[in-house]
C-alpha cells in the first residue's frame, strides 16, 4: 500500500520560522554508487604510522612431540653429543626454554618480552577482550588447551590498568580528530563551525532500569562517528569491603586516599545516568574541543533535554534545539497500538493484528521521512495511511492520498489511467478498530511533535555503537568500571576508523603487529565495507523487511491454529 517513495519529491515551501532545515539523507535521490556509511568513516581512517614486523608470528605446537624429535636428531656443533630441551620459568603462557648438552646450557625466551613481561600474556588479554572474554575465560581457555594455569590475577589487573590507559589515549586522539571532521562539514554546509549538530545516547549494561553501569554517547551528524562518551558507575568494590567500617577513623584515613581513584562516579537512579552524563559532556564541549552543541537529536526517552536546557551550558546568547530521532517516533507508534490492542481486545482474525501493527507503524514512520521540510505534508500523509485502509468501493476515503500514476494508493492509480470503475478495494479496517486509532493518531500527529521530527533525523548510529560495546563487555558476564569504559573506548575506536584503531592500540601497547595480524585487520575493514554496501541497497533492505513481515505473519497462524500454549498463570 505505501512503498518506497522516490526521494526529494515533496517540495512544499511551508516550514516553521523557529527551525533552519540543514536538510538531510532523505533530501537527495537515492544513488546505488553513493557509499555506505561505513565506507565513508573508513576512508578517512589513517594507518600509514603503524609499525609492523614482517618477520612476527605465532604458532601452536605440541611441546613434547616437537622437541623429543628434535633431540634424537639434533647434536651440539661443539661437542658432538646430543641435546635435551626443558622449560622452566613459566610465567602465565610464557616460559623459557633451556637446550643442554654436556657443553653447558642456554636459555631461549618463548617469545619477545615487553620488558621483563612475555608479549603473549599482554596479546592475549588485550585480544580476548576483544571477544568480552576476562580472565576466568582466559584461564579456562588455558587449563583445557592443556596450555597451563593461566594468568595470575596481579600479572592481569596490570595489563588492564596499561589497556585503559592506552584505550583512553588513542580515543581521545580520534576524537580531536572527529571534531575537525565536523568543523569542516559544518562549513561546507553553511553552518557556523564551532556550531555541532550531534545525536546523543544512553545504553545500560543491565535491562530494567537496575543497572549499576551505563554508557553514553554523544555521535557526530555529518561524520556518523563517536564525539565524547562517558561512563557511569554507582559502584565500586572497595567501598562495598570498607562500607562495615564506615564510623571508624580508619575507614576516614582510607577513604582520603581512595575518594580520587573510586570507580562510583554516579549517585542516584540508573535512569539519571544518561541525563547526568549527557550535562558533563556539554559542559566540557568549549574546553575539550572548542566547540558547543547546538543541535541535539534526542530519543524523548529521557528527560535528558531539559536537564540540558536547565543547564543552560553555554549562556542565554546559544540555545540548543532539540530534534526527535523519527525511528524512535515511529516506534511510539508500534507500542500505542499494541497497548490498544491489549486495552481494548481488539485482536483476533480481520482485527488488529500483529501484521496490521507493523504495517500501521512502518507507513507512520515513511510518511514522517518523505515529507521532512515539512509539517502540513508530514500530517497529510499520516492521515493519508489511516484513512486508505478505512476505505471501500461504498466510500473511496483516498483525498490525502498523492495522486498520480506514480502514487503509493492503487486508487489513485487507477483514478489517473481513468480505469477508476476495475478497480476493487480490498476489506476495509473494522469499525471498532478505526475508532481506537483515531485518538492514537491525533496524538501522534500533534505538530508540536512532527515539527521536532523536521529533517527526518535518526540515532541508529547510537544504537549500533551501543551494540558494539556491548559485545566486547557482554551484558551477562560481570564487569568493573574498568573493562566497561575499556570496551567503550575500544568500540569507538573500530566504530570510527575500523580495526586500524586496534593496530594502533597496539602499537602504544607494545604488541608486535606481524603480517597475519596486519592482513587480518585490512580484511575485516574491507569485508565491513562491502557487507554495508550490500545492506544499503534497496533490494536488500525490502528483503529484510518481507522476510520480517513474513516471520510475523507464521506466528500468528500458528497462534491462531494451535492456541495460547504459553503465558503466564496458563497452566493453573
Amino acid at each position: 500500500m505505501y512503498p518506497k517513495a522516490k526521494h526529494g519529491e515533496s517540495q512544499c515551501a511551508s516550514r516553521s520560522t523557529k527551525r533552519h532545515f540543514q536538510g538531510n539523507q532523505y533530501m537527495e535521490k537515492s544513488d546505488e554508487t553513493e557509499q555506505s556509511t561505513s565506507a565513508k568513516k573508513l576512508k578517512t581512517a589513517i594507518s600509514d604510522n603503524i609499525v609492523y614486523n614482517p618477520q612476527h608470528t605465532y604458532r601452536i605446537i605440541e611441546y613434547f612431540t616437537v622437541f623429543t624429535t628434535l633431540a634424537q636428531m639434533l647434536i651440539c656443533k661443539e661437542c658432538k653429543k646430543s641435546m635435551q630441551f626443558e622449560e622452566t620459568g613459566i610465567r602465565g603462557f610464557g616460559f623459557k626454554l633451556i637446550v643442554k648438552c654436556t657443553c653447558g646450557r642456554t636459555e631461549i625466551n618463548s617469545g619477545p618480552l615487553i620488558h621483563t613481561g612475555y608479549e603473549i600474556n599482554r596479546r592475549l588479554v588485550f585480544v580476548l577482550r576483544l571477544l568480552g572474554i576476562g580472565r576466568e575465560g582466559i584461564n579456562i581457555f588455558s587449563g583445557l588447551m592443556d596450555i597451563g594455569q593461566g594468568i595470575a590475577i596481579g600479572t592481569y589487573d596490570r595489563i588492564v590498568r596499561h589497556m585503559h590507559e592506552v584505550a583512553k589515549s588513542v580515543f581521545d586522539h580520534l576524537t580531536e580528530k572527529v571534531v575537525d571532521e565536523e568543523k569542516a562539514e559544518n562549513v561546507k554546509n553553511e553552518r557556523p563551525p564551532t556550531e555541532l549538530k550531534i545525536s546523543g545516547d544512553g545504553s545500560w549494561k543491565k535491562r530494567g532500569f537496575t543497572s549499576l553501569f551505563g554508557v553514553t554517547t554523544i555521535i557526530g551528524y555529518y561524520s556518523g562517528k563517536v564525539i565524547d562518551l562517558v561512563v557511569k558507575s554507582s559502584y565500586c568494590q572497595a567501598c562495598v569491603y570498607w562500607r562495615k567500617k564506615e564510623d571508624t577513623d580508619e575507614y576516614t584515613e582510607w577513604y582520603e586516599e581512595h575518594e580520587n581513584e573510586c570507580f562510583a562516579n554516579h549517585s542516584g537512579s540508573a535512569g539519571k545516568m544518561e541525563v547526568d552524563a549527557m550535562k558533563e559532556m556539554f559542559s566540557r564541549s568549549e574546553e575539550k574541543f572548542k566547540v558547543k552543541y547546538t543541535n541535539y537529536i534526542g530519543d524523548g526517552d529521557s528527560k535528558t533535554f531539559n536537564a540540558i536546557l536547565n543547564l543552560n551550558p553555554y549562556g542565554d546568547d546559544v540555545s540548543v534545539i532539540k530534534t526527535e530521532c523519527v525511528g524512535h517516533v515511529e516506534k511510539r507508534m508500534g507500542t500505542r497500538l499494541r497497548n490498544a490492542k491489549k486495552t481494548h481486545k481488539l485482536g483476533g482474525k480481520g482485527k488488529l493484528t500483529d501484521v496490521l501493527i507493523k504495517k500501521l507503524t512502518k507507513y507512520y514512520g515513511l510518511a514522517i521521512r518523505r515529507n521532512v521540510n515539512s509539517v502540513p505534508n508530514m500530517k497529510k500523509a499520516i492521515w493519508a495511511t489511516l484513512e486508505h485502509l478505512c476505505s471501500s468501493n461504498e466510500n473511496p476515503r483516498h483525498d490525502n492520498c498523492p495522486a498520480g500514476a506514480d502514487s503509493w494508493c492503487q486508487w489513485r492509480k487507477y483514478e489517473a489511467t481513468g480505469k477508476l470503475e476495475e478497480y476493487d478495494h480490498p476489506p476495509p479496517l473494522h469499525p471498532d478498530i478505526e475508532e481506537h486509532l483515531i485518538p492514537i493518531y491525533t496524538d501522534l500527529s500533534n505538530e508540536d511533535l512532527l515539527t521536532r521530527c523536521m529533517g527526518g533525523h535518526t540515532q541508529n548510529a547510537n544504537e549500533s555503537f551501543n551494540a558494539t560495546v556491548w559485545r566486547l563487555a557482554p551484558k551477562h558476564l560481570n564487569s568493573g568500571k574498568n573493562i566497561i569504559e575499556i570496551a567503550a573506548f575500544i568500540a569507538a575506536g573500530i566504530f570510527n576508523e575500523g580495526y586500524s584503531s586496534l593496530l594502533k592500540m597496539m602499537n602504544q601497547l607494545e604488541i608486535n603487529i606481524g603480517p597475519e595480524c596486519r592482513n587480518f585487520a585490512n580484511m575485516y575493514d574491507t569485508q565491513r565495507i562491502s557487507r554495508q554496501e550490500r545492506r544499503r541497497l534497496s533490494s536488500t533492505k525490502e528483503a529484510r523487511a518481507a522476510r520480517r513481515l513474513a516471520q510475523i505473519t507464521t506466528n500468528e497462524f500458528h497462534e491462531e491454529a494451535e492456541g495460547l500454549l504459553y503465558g503466564a498463570g496458563i497452566a493453573d
